[in-house]
């Protein structure tokens, strides 16, 4: 993806589109019941950090 060439509404679309993105993966990789293993934590807690960034993007805009 070149930035250059982007304007900056289809580059907060994008940003939607992968929050909502990570979002979906974020509800298949948490479990709330039963026990989770070290990757499930490292996942969720790196997706968690992504969409964060994300959020901190958007509201730059």
């Amino acid at each position: 993806m070149n930035a250059a060439t982007q304007n900056s509404s289809s580059m907060s679309e994008t940003l939607k589109a992968r929050k909502v993105h990570l979002t979906a993966l974020l509800k298949i990789v948490d479990t709330k019941i039963g026990k989770s293993t070290a990757m499930q934590k490292l996942t969720i807690t790196a997706i968690k950090a992504e969409m964060g960034l994300i959020e901190h993007k958007l509201k730059k805009r």
